[in-house]
């Protein structure tokens, strides 16, 4: 959980899952409002999870007087295909229901940043903005409350899509993305520390769009710490092996700070490359599970070969069940469900 103001705007980013999530976002508009002096009642909720959790934080303010506004891209297009797509499409109508127009939910494909469904400053005087604690939600929540820079829905789009891309921004966005790549692995030992961390580039990037020298200067000396993660994963890329053709493996477990988007870029350097899987210690899953293989389709092929297929149509994205897949070309599953299912179906899969 992160908090910020954005020009003066009270800023929770969270992902809604559980019961307590909702509360903490019930608290953080009731605190926020209490001190609010400005016209309106309006919350915002931008690039967050369509989950039944956030369904019910959007009810629960509704029917506290709030007006509040949705907007996200993470609708999903055509009939949903697995359990997951089932929820949200449901979550989805929900919230249609709940605030007619001023839900906007819409697809990547359309929108690939949550930026491009606002305009700079539409939520000014929002009472409190709930946004995903990436960097959409952050870029996203920016616009809407009124902070933007020339390349601010390019730079939205790049940071929200593979991880090899998201360095390829302005320079300002470069130094995001850095960031966020050298932020400290999730740990449940230390969630403290990575919240820390996480919270504090968030603020300085910020500060930085906004002129701040002293912030601009600490993301700088965080590039020394990128500087040396690339040259781990270039290291690591070749240690690489073949599962079969097609997809190659890369064990990071207990491996020095590294850049994934760095390391899947070099894999995908292989024509026949076409899935990268990364072996690991530290993550969701890693923390329930002790290990962690997460999955990556190289850019080429996201149209024609999709991960959800390795799975049972049955199971739900669910870090206890140790599984975890948003969308069809990423997949992070435990060391079970990837001997279970995962290799075998690989093994069998007809690649493009």
């Amino acid at each position: 959980m992160i908090t910020l103001k954005i020009n003066n705007i009270p800023t929770l980013f969270i992902k809604a899952f559980t019961a307590a999530d909702v509360q903490i976002i019930l608290d953080f508009v009731r605190n926020a409002a209490a001190s609010f002096a400005g016209p309106g009642n309006t919350v915002l909720f931008i690039d967050t999870p369509i989950t039944a959790a956030t369904v019910e934080a959007v009810g629960r303010l509704k029917s506290e007087g709030f007006r509040v506004a949705f907007r996200d891209h993470h609708g999903i297009a055509g009939n949903p295909s697995n359990d997951r797509e089932r929820k949200v499409v449901t979550a989805a109508a929900k919230l249609e229901q709940l605030l007619g127009e001023d839900c906007r939910i819409t697809i990547r494909d359309l929108h690939p940043a949550c930026s491009t469904l606002v305009s700079v400053g539409e939520f000014a005087n929002a009472v409190a903005i709930i946004a995903d604690p990436d960097a959409d939600g952050l870029t996203a929540a920016m616009k809407a409350a009124g902070v933007s820079y020339p390349g601010l829905d390019d730079d939205a789009a790049k940071l929200d899509g593979e991880p090899q891309f998201q360095v390829t921004g302005t320079p300002i966005s470069q130094l995001l993305a850095k960031g966020i790549a050298v932020l400290p692995s999730y740990d449940p030992a230390k969630a403290k520390e990575r919240e820390a961390a996480h919270q504090l580039l968030f603020s300085d990037w910020l500060k930085a769009v906004c002129g701040n020298e002293t912030a601009l200067k600490r993301l700088e000396e965080r590039e020394i710490l990128y500087e040396e993660a690339v040259r781990v994963s270039q290291a690591l890329a070749q240690t690489a092996v073949a599962v079969v053709p097609g997809v190659v493996l890369v064990d990071v477990v207990d491996k020095p700070l590294y850049d994934p988007g760095t390391l899947n870029a070099l894999l995908e350097r292989d024509p026949d490359c076409r899935i990268t899987v990364l072996r690991k210690s530290l993550g969701p899953i890693a923390a329930l599970h002790g290990i962690q293989y997460s999955l990556s389709v190289s850019k080429a092929y996201q149209g024609t070969v999709d991960l959800h297929n390795l799975i049972p149509s049955y199971a739900k994205s669910d870090p206890d069940l140790g599984i975890i897949s948003n969308v069809s070309f990423l997949l992070h599953t435990s060391e079970d469900v990837w001997k279970a299912h995962v290799l075998p179906g690989l093994k069998s899969m007809e690649m493009p």
